[in-house]
């Protein structure tokens, strides 16, 4: 509905009487005219007649109910136009005949601190000249967890501020429906004011719309992720949050003088389908920091050792949030030394960033799950050839394709000329989950003597060593050796372990080998290496 005081103002510039006012008022709640004859205490022609006034009034020729819907479009596109002006009405006023600058309207909403921030000015160069110099829509900055995705978007807000009218930064973490989350919006461009809101989510991103046409807007949606949908393949939102791509699709389709950017640690859909070098719509793929800046990281932390910063910084790609956390057990547990860290590495994933990870992971689909486990298990890059020769389940190249894809658009593939490999922090972590559930699978099989419960064992070959000079980088890649110490933490006694691992063994090994896939193999390996 429209207010009652727009439509009042609007009904006396066109010297509409207060008794045609009445019966326009409740012509436009959906009042059909015998019930406003009703109200009004006049007769159904008396109500007709002061409609065809206002029309007149109006300039709305032409007979029949059309009449009234050509109305309702006239005033609506009336009070849009209103709505508009509000957007700088909080812009100074000259003061003593000079003119004064202009400060952007801003609304930083939960945005961070980032007074202290490293590096990244290229890519704050790149993503500024995308914005500023190309009219670049709809920008997406994309990467694993920690890579900074979030501080870089408030970084670039805050550099970009003066080339725009209105900042809006929203976090999505605890994301309405889009319906709503565009109202929040429209409330902020429209001054406060309570907007006028369409019925349906087309007419209100079309309001919207209107509003970054007719000002320079800047928006940051921050942790897309959280609104899309787990269990698939990137980039599928969750049914009640469907209506964020329509926004985004629309965002990037159609011409405004606005810039949309969002973070996200999956690629949507709509940035997918649409980005290209020369068009509006760009993905920035965010990598880690160069080693001058993380060191910076390193060197706030006061850890020793510097000549091998750079090996440490290698380990985890440059990551901020992933080198601040190594650096604070390694300052905690080795008194700062990252030698000695290295040294005795039990794990690249820390609790902390194993956290955030394992949010990461829970969204894969089945199939890249799948994916992940044997890039994980061969532990050096390998082309889609070999690993479709090595994944045992029955999965089309098509599919197997778009598996590879989707883990591309969450950042979770690694890609050089020796084909396909996960990040070293998220290879260690499936190696670690890998290790824990096949031990666990091995002893309940002890436990319980049926073999039946041994399925990873089974779908999982574990003795694929890295090449040369993945072993020079990063020793023991096979999780034989893990997965052996994990049970020597349980049984202790070794000869007893060996004993119980070979009468497990000779039980499947009178199952066809259809049934038993690589156990006997990874079994046997197991009892070589005990031994």
């Amino acid at each position: 509905m429209i207010p009652l005081d727009f439509l009042k103002a609007v009904a006396s510039e066109q010297g509409v009487s207060d008794t045609e006012l009445e019966a326009l008022s409740l012509a436009l709640s959906g009042e059909p005219i015998p019930a406003i004859a009703t109200k009004l205490d006049i007769r159904p022609e008396a109500v007709r007649k002061r409609l065809g006034e206002i029309y007149k009034k109006f300039h709305i020729t032409g007979a029949g109910p059309g009449k009234l819907a050509k109305l309702q479009q006239i005033l609506v596109s009336l009070y849009q136009k209103d709505q508009k002006q509000h957007i700088f009405a909080a812009l100074p006023e000259p003061v003593d005949g000079e003119v004064a600058i202009a400060q952007p309207r801003q609304d930083w909403s939960e945005a961070p601190d980032v007074s202290i921030f490293y590096g990244r000015k290229e890519d704050l160069a790149q993503l500024s000249h995308w914005i500023v110099e190309e009219h670049c829509r709809l920008v997406a900055l994309l990467g694993m967890v920690g890579i900074g995705k979030t501080t870089l978007s408030v970084k670039l807000a805050q550099q970009l501020q003066g080339e725009f009218d209105c900042v809006i930064w929203r976090s999505l973490r605890h994301a309405p429906p889009a319906r709503d989350f565009i109202a929040d919006l429209l409330q902020f461009l429209s001054h406060q004011r309570k907007p006028y809101l369409p019925e349906s989510l087309d007419e209100k991103i079309s309001y919207l719309l209107e509003y970054l046409k007719n000002a320079r807007c800047l928006v940051i949606l921050d942790n897309l992720e959280t609104i899309l949908r787990p269990g698939d393949f990137a980039g599928h939102y969750e049914d009640k949050y469907k209506g964020y791509g329509e926004l985004l699709r629309r965002v990037g389709e159609e011409p405004h003088n606005s810039c949309l950017i969002l973070t996200s640690v999956e690629k949507p859909r709509e940035i997918a389908l649409q980005e290209g070098e020369t068009l509006p719509v760009r993905s920035w793929q965010m990598t880690g920091l160069h080693d001058e800046e993380a060191a910076e990281i390193l060197k706030s932390k006061r850890l020793t050792d510097e000549s091998k910063w750079g090996n440490l910084i290698k380990v985890y790609r440059g990551n901020p949030l992933a080198l601040k956390i190594v650096s604070t057990t390694i300052q905690e547990l080795f008194c700062g030394s990252v030698t000695q860290f290295l040294k005795q590495r039990p794990t690249l994933v820390l609790r902390d960033m194993r956290d955030l990870i394992a949010q990461e992971f829970e969204r894969l689909s089945k199939l890249e799950k799948e994916i992940a486990n044997w890039l994980a298990i061969v532990g050096h890059p390998i082309f889609l050839t070999d690993l479709k020769n090595n994944i045992w389940i029955p999965v089309s190249e098509l599919k197997l394709f778009e598996a590879l894809e989707s883990l591309g658009r969450r950042s979770l593939i690694e890609k050089n000329l020796a084909g396909f490999t996960l990040p070293p922090v998220a290879m260690d972590y499936v190696k670690n989950l890998l290790v824990e559930e096949i031990s666990e699978e091995i002893f309940q099989t002890i436990k319980t003597g049926n073999p039946e419960n041994i399925e990873m064992l089974k779908h999982y070959c574990l003795s694929i060593e890295a090449d040369k000079e993945e072993k020079n980088e990063s020793p023991n890649t096979s999780l034989i050796l893990p997965i052996a110490e994990s049970l020597r933490q349980v049984v202790r006694n070794k000869s007893s372990l060996q004993e119980q691992l070979q009468q497990i063994l000779a039980k499947i090994q009178q199952s066809s080998p259809l049934e038993v896939g690589y156990a006997i193999d990874n079994l046997q390996n197991l009892i070589d290496e005990l031994k």
